[in-house]
């Protein structure tokens, strides 16, 4: 079954759920069918003992652009796998996350994301797959 993309605001208000991601302040900026961009303001409770943003909390921002590009097209999603690869410390005060869709079928989509700093140097790359339960996303829209 055919489902069409779903808004910005659709996905805000779904994501409002999110208790862990809002916790730790992940936002969502722009959304698109297959796409995310979150962000995350760093403030102390984001580092670690080094002084960089705390590997969790990368993990927890490149997760929720994930969770949200897994959603554009309207039906729910659960992860099955997730790797994360960190190539360079994060220490700055706003970091990005940009998901986007590299393959998808009627039960399975692949999903690759940047994790950047503010000049958008990548820091972080994360792939994730899941799978699409097909229960149609709530929409406050309609």
């Amino acid at each position: 079954m055919a489902h069409d993309a779903i808004g910005i605001e659709a996905l805000r208000a779904y994501f409002e759920k999110d208790y862990f991601a809002a916790f730790v302040g992940v936002e969502i900026v722009d959304t698109g069918p297959g796409t995310a961009l979150v962000r995350l303001r760093v403030d102390q409770r984001h580092r670690n003992s080094l002084g960089m943003a705390h590997g969790g909390a990368l993990f927890t921002l490149a997760d929720m652009a994930f969770a949200v590009a897994s959603h554009t097209r309207g039906l729910s999603a659960v992860a099955v796998n997730t790797t994360m690869t960190f190539m360079k410390a994060a220490y700055g005060d706003v970091l990005y996350a940009r998901a986007r869709e590299v393959s998808r079928n009627r039960r399975l989509a692949t999903y690759l994301v940047e994790v950047m700093d503010e000049p958008g140097e990548v820091l972080c790359l994360f792939q994730g797959t899941v799978y699409i339960k097909g229960d149609p996303v709530a929409r406050p829209d309609r």
